[in-house]
């Protein structure tokens, strides 16, 4: 079956396999065929509380109903002021803070990289490598997955990278599950270099709790908390970007809670809409309070319709004990998939934080050497058997599970056996390199 895109460029995909989404609901999506599919995508991490789910849809409509918006910007509208009220109350932090507002993880980075050059007056950028923020100007520039690689856009040239803390993939060679703690330091070593080569005038550090396309890698315990240190010590601003973390997904309302973090500023999206576009800066309000006038604003900020579905979602989720439930469906699904491991050599690491898990694909064990292909042609074989999951990675070779928080533990249990079936076909050369000439992906 091949599907045709229209008019949508072709740089603007990523395609996996010729699959048309048209109706779904909790964990299951249909095609254009009537087929249903398990879901492990989450329409790429946006729907923790379940597709289509019926408050966020019922609250959706009513407001279509009674006013789709009105700008905020020059009036005001009940709704974005209730969501930010919310934000600021379940956020960590209990400082006096603010709420701004865009529609994507990647104006969200925009919006708390330019408030931090604003507030600090300093030019200077620091992430680190594997990291994904966006595509526009800042976000993508601090974006250290494409370090190195032709973005095809203008870039902010002052960005450093630090080396990430992988445990398992590190270019100091240190096994991070055995030696956390010297993994932590070389990392925090690395993160002090850069700011002295900057000469102090570092304005921001941004990371992800978890680097979600990096591979879905966590830090050794310890390296949060110091880098939280490292930032106060040099007056620099610290960003947490949980676009893809928050909202429950890793077991806790926000993954920095996993480390007893609290960033300067946090970065929501994807999730936090239930399926509507709208992401958030919730941060010191000193920070956000240092833009210009109408600095980043946006006709539409804040959008009536977006914030009441973003209501809807996190009452969902505190409700429902959402948080919780990934937590444990997320500790049952790293058990078999760490079982599958031992079966399998093709398995080099399992791990991840609640229902955020990544599974690397390699050659063999021993040599840890990425198989970005097998990976493809399991994702591709998953599809044929009735599974949706898809490929992320700084090398393209980690499957990334990552299914409805409401997921049931038979479709969990279901999708994870058609996962194993799919990788043993695509290891033993069941799956026709054919394929591989579709695929896209990471």
């Amino acid at each position: 079956m091949v599907l045709d895109p229209g008019p949508i460029p072709r740089p603007f995909t990523l395609k996996y396999f010729p699959f048309k989404a048209v109706e779904g609901r909790g964990a299951r999506v249909l095609d254009a065929e009537g087929r249903e599919f398990i879901d492990f995508v989450s329409g790429a991490a946006v729907y923790n509380v379940g597709i289509n789910r019926e408050e966020v849809v019922n609250a959706v409509v009513d407001q279509a109903r009674r006013l789709l918006n009105y700008t905020s910007l020059y009036f005001y509208m009940e709704e974005p002021v209730r969501l930010a009220r919310k934000l600021v109350e379940v956020t960590p932090g209990r400082f006096d803070k603010r709420v701004v507002y865009g529609f994507t993880g990647s104006d969200a980075a925009e919006i708390a990289l330019t408030s931090s050059m604003n507030y600090t007056g300093k030019p200077w950028l620091l992430s680190f490598t594997g990291s994904f923020h966006g595509t526009l100007y800042l976000s993508l520039s601090a974006s250290g997955i494409f370090a190195g690689r032709g973005r095809g856009a203008a870039v902010y040239r002052r960005v450093l990278y630090a080396e990430y803390p992988n445990p398992y993939r590190n270019k100091w060679g240190v096994d991070g599950y055995e030696k956390p703690g010297e993994l932590t330091a070389l990392a925090l070593s690395e993160v002090e270099e850069k700011i002295r080569e900057a000469k102090g005038d570092v304005a921001a550090v941004i990371f992800e709790p978890v680097e979600g396309d990096a591979g879905v890698v966590v830090p050794p315990a310890g390296f949060l908390k110091g880098l939280r240190e490292v930032a106060d010590r040099h007056g620099v601003v610290l960003i947490g970007d949980e676009v893809q973390t928050g909202i429950g997904r890793t077991g806790s309302m926000w993954a920095v809670e996993h480390f007893s973090v609290e960033p300067d500023l946090l970065l929501a999206g994807k999730a936090l809409g239930g399926g509507m576009p709208i992401s958030a800066v919730i941060g010191r309000a000193e920070i956000l309070e240092s833009q210009p006038l109408l600095g980043l604003g946006f006709t539409n900020m804040g959008h009536a319709v977006c914030a009441r579905a973003a209501l809807a979602t996190i009452e969902v989720v505190e409700k429902e004990h959402l948080a919780e439930r990934a937590r444990v469906l997320g500790e049952h699904a790293s058990k078999r998939l760490r079982e599958i491991a031992e079966r399998v050599e093709a398995v080099g690491d399992v791990r991840g934080l609640g229902l955020m898990i990544g599974v690397e694909v390699v050659r063999d064990k021993a040599s840890r050497r990425p198989d970005r292909a097998t990976a493809l042609k399991t994702c591709w074989r998953a599809w044929e058997k009735g599974l949706l999951v898809t490929t992320l990675g700084s090398h393209g070779n980690v499957l990334r599970i990552m299914p409805p928080l409401t997921i049931s533990m038979e479709e969990l249990d279901k999708g994870i056996d058609v996962l194993e079936e799919s990788l043993r076909d695509a290891v033993e050369g069941r799956v026709p390199d054919e394929v591989l000439g579709f695929m896209q992906g990471w």
